[in-house]
C-alpha cells in the first residue's frame, strides 16, 4: 500500500506556499471541504489528487508522507505519478508488448500488494521484465527504480528479466552529412571527435576516483590552436592528432569554418595568458551532438552505454562492495562524495529521482551512540545476491572474492 500523507505536513507545505485552503482546493481541482478533511486526517488523499498536490505545492512525495527516498513500493511510484490503478492499467494496455497480459485495475492492485497475478504469462521472468519497463514509461521514472520497487513489493518474485536494448541502425542523415565533407574536413572532424572521446573518458575515470565533477561546458571545449609559433609552445593534442593524420597546418582555417557552418562543431576564439608571452589568441572547438552522431555513424563507433538496468556503474559498485565487505560494523563517515546520494535511503541526487536505497547511515546493531556508519539494507543485500555473477562478468577488476556463501 502507498504511504498516506501526514496532515501536519500538508498544512506546513500549504502555509509555506502562502496559500489558503480555498486557493489550494481550486489549484488541485477539489472542494475546500476535501482539503480540510485531508488536513485533519478525516479523509485520505486520492491517487490523482496526490499527484496534483505534488505539482501545486512543488514538493516531493516524502515531504508529504515522511517516506524516505529509496524505500518506494510499486504503489508509491504509481501514486507519485498521480494516477489511479484504472488509469495505470489503461495506459499499460496501450503499450506495445501488453498483448496477452489482459491488464486491468485488479491486476495492478494484485501486483502492488504482492499477491498472485492471474494468467500463465505472469509466471515468466521475461514477462515481468516487460511489465517493469512499461511501468517505468507510464510512471515517468527510470526502469531501475521500478525494478527496485518491484523487489520491495514482491520479494518472493523471480528477478524480472528486462528486454535487451535494441541497437540503433546507422542514421541515413548522418551518413549523408559525412559524405558531403571532403577528405580534409573528415580528417579534422575525426581528430576532434577522438579528442572529445578521450576527454570524456578522462572525466569518467576522475569521477570513479572521487574527483570533483567538472561541468561539461568546461572540458568539452578543447584547445585547437594557439596563435604562437609551435617551436615556442609545441602542439595541442588535437594538432598532434592532425599531424599523425598528415595535416600539418595550424588547424584553425577553412576546414574548421566549414565544419562549423554545417553545425558539426562550435568554434570559440578568445585569449589566454601564457607565462613569458602574455595574452595570446586561442581557438577552441566543441563537438555538437550532431557532430558526434555523424562521426560515430561514419566510424562505426557505438555510443558508450552504461551498465544494463538495473545494474550500477563501476563507481557505485565499488562503494557497494566496500560497504558489503565491512559487514555488520559498516563503513565510517569517510564514505563521502556523491556516491551515497545515488545509493542511500533518504537521499536523492537531483531531488526528484528516487535513490536506490541499498545503503543506510545508522548505528550498527547493538550500538546506541557514537558515529553513524554506512550499512547495507535488505534491498542492497538482495541486489548483490541477484546480480553478483553479472557484476563479476561486467567488472572483473573489482574484487568480490569471499562473497560466496554470504550474498549468493
Amino acid at each position: 500500500m502507498a504511504q498516506p500523507i501526514s496532515p501536519q505536513a500538508l498544512v506546513r507545505q500549504r502555509l509555506f506556499r502562502d496559500m489558503s485552503v480555498e486557493e489550494l482546493a481550486e489549484a488541485v481541482g477539489v472542494t475546500s471541504r476535501a482539503v480540510r478533511h485531508w488536513e485533519t486526517g478525516a479523509r485520505a488523499v486520492g491517487d490523482r489528487a496526490f499527484g496534483r498536490l505534488l505539482e501545486v505545492l512543488r514538493c516531493d512525495a516524502h515531504e508529504l508522507t515522511g517516506r524516505e527516498t529509496g524505500t518506494e513500493t510499486l504503489a508509491d511510484l504509481r501514486r507519485d505519478a498521480g494516477i489511479s490503478t484504472e488509469e495505470a492499467a489503461s495506459a499499460l494496455r496501450r503499450k506495445r508488448g501488453a498483448q496477452g497480459l489482459h491488464l486491468n485495475a485488479e491486476k495492478i492492485r494484485d501486483l502492488e500488494r504482492g499477491r498472485h497475478v492471474r494468467g500463465w504469462m505472469w509466471r515468466s521472468p521475461e514477462t515481468l521484465g516487460q511489465v517493469a519497463r512499461m511501468l517505468a514509461q507510464v510512471y515517468g521514472v527510470p526502469v531501475r527504480v521500478v525494478v527496485d520497487a518491484w523487489l520491495r513489493s514482491r520479494p518472493e518474485d523471480p528477478l524480472p528479466v528486462l528486454p535487451e536494448r535494441q541497437s540503433r541502425r546507422p542514421s541515413e542523415e548522418s551518413m549523408t552529412a559525412w559524405q558531403a565533407l571532403n577528405d580534409r574536413q573528415r580528417t579534422y572532424l575525426t581528430c576532434i571527435f577522438r579528442q572529445d572521446q578521450e576527454a570524456e573518458a578522462e572525466q569518467r575515470q576522475n569521477r570513479y576516483a572521487g574527483a570533483r565533477r567538472q561541468p561539461a561546458v568546461e572540458w568539452r571545449r578543447m584547445t585547437l590552436a594557439l596563435s604562437v609559433p609551435s617551436d615556442v609552445v609545441g602542439y595541442t593534442r588535437i594538432q598532434e592528432r592532425l599531424r599523425e593524420a598528415g595535416v600539418h597546418d595550424p588547424g584553425a582555417g577553412s576546414s574548421v569554418a566549414a565544419l562549423e557552418r554545417r553545425g558539426l562543431i562550435r568554434v570559440y576564439r578568445d585569449r589566454v595568458h601564457l607565462d613569458g608571452l602574455g595574452d595570446v589568441p586561442r581557438t577552441r572547438v566543441e563537438m555538437t551532438r550532431r557532430g558526434r552522431a555523424v562521426t560515430r555513424t561514419a566510424l562505426g563507433v557505438s555510443r558508450e552505454a552504461g551498465p544494463p538496468a538495473p545494474l550500477l556503474s563501476p563507481w557505485l559498485w565499488k562503494i557497494m562492495v566496500r560497504v558489503a565487505r565491512a559487514g555488520a560494523q559498516g563503513v565510517d563517515g569517510s564514505l563521502a562524495g556523491r556516491g551515497p546520494h545515488y545509493l542511500a535511503v533518504g537521499q536523492s541526487p537531483d531531488g526528484r529521482t528516487p535513490s536506490r536505497g541499498f545503503i543506510v547511515l545508522r548505528h550498527p546493531d547493538g550500538v546506541t551512540h557514537g558515529p553513524y556508519r554506512w550499512l547495507l539494507t535488505d534491498s542492497g543485500r538482495r541486489h548483490i545476491t541477484d546480480h553478483l555473477d553479472a557484476y563479476r562478468a561486467l567488472y572483473p577488476g573489482i574484487d568480490t572474492q569471499g562473497f560466496e556463501g554470504v550474498f549468493d
